[in-house]
This record gives C-alpha cells, sequence and structure tokens, in this order.
C-alpha cells in the first residue's frame, strides 16, 4: 500500500465529507417542504456518522483528518450559497432542486472513497472490509432516496413554474 498516496485520498475526502455534512445542515435547516427537509435530516445524520467513520478509517492507517481541509470545505460550502438566482432574499423555487442535486453529487463521491477503500481492503489489513461493504450500502441507500426526492422536487417545481 502507498501509505502517501492513501493519506492524500483520505484527507481529500474528509475534506469532501466535511463540506458535504455542512450542506445536509444547512438543506436540512432551510428547505421549503418541511417533509423534504426532514428526510435531508435524517440523511444528515447519517452523513455525518459517515464522516465519523472516515475519521476511524483515518485513524486506523495512522492519517489525522485535515483542520486545514475542514475549514476549506466549510468556506468552500459558504461561497457555495452564493448563486445567481435571480433572489436576494427569497430563495428560488429552482434552489431546492440546485441544492438536492447537491447533496446526490456529495453522497456519489461519499460512495466512491468507501468503494476504492473497500477494494483496497483486500490488501491492507488496517481496513475493515466489512465496515465499508455497510458504508457502501448505507451510501446506495442514501442515494436512492436523494434521487426519488430530486426527481419529485424537480418535476413539482418544473410544473409550478409553467403553470404559474
Amino acid at each position: 500500500m502507498n501509505d502517501e498516496v492513501l493519506k492524500g485520498y483520505l484527507q481529500h475526502h474528509w475534506t469532501v465529507c466535511t463540506a458535504g455534512v455542512a450542506l445536509f445542515r444547512r438543506v436540512g435547516r432551510s428547505f421549503s417542504d418541511t417533509t423534504v427537509a426532514e428526510e435531508v435530516r435524517a440523511l444528515g445524520t447519517e452523513a455525518a456518522a459517515d464522516r465519523e467513520s472516515l475519521a476511524a478509517v483515518m485513524r486506523s492507517v495512522g492519517v489525522s483528518p485535515s483542520a486545514f481541509g475542514a475549514t476549506a470545505a466549510r468556506t468552500a460550502e459558504l461561497l457555495g450559497r452564493l448563486k445567481p438566482n435571480g433572489r436576494i432574499v427569497r430563495r428560488s423555487p429552482l434552489t431546492d432542486v440546485i441544492e438536492l442535486e447537491m447533496l446526490r453529487v456529495a453522497v456519489t463521491s461519499k460512495r466512491a472513497a468507501f468503494e476504492v477503500l473497500r477494494v483496497a481492503a483486500d490488501d491492507d489489513a488496517r481496513l475493515d472490509p466489512y465496515a465499508l461493504d455497510r458504508l457502501v450500502e448505507r451510501a446506495d441507500e442514501s442515494l436512492r432516496t436523494l434521487e426519488r426526492l430530486h426527481v419529485s422536487v424537480s418535476r413539482d417545481r418544473m410544473v409550478a413554474e409553467r403553470a404559474a
């Protein structure tokens, strides 16, 4: 195992995961549909637990989460809120759609990381293949939920926008 490459890989994904958790929390607080917001908050709780699982993987191979990366991720998430939607104070109906897409991207990235780590577990006894299998499965479940929410909300927004 190339520990230097593994270290960089884990720290990059720690940074992305930190941004994803912040995004889940913000979307869960601000989403216009309270039912969807509740589901996003539940997924956010899972995302935070997955980030802790990633931290455990990092510790198992002797890598520390990057404080700089976590700060950069939070800054990037804050900057990501600035979008040209033509609305200064109110949320655009499109915001809900875009935020769900961003959450799908975040979970897809998380899944990819756990999948790569799972493959590496075949050659590195420091990695727990069973725990990684469960993390990949949970990411798959999260993606199915986000796909359902995204399609439903997108349809609602586009039909409502067309009718208006």
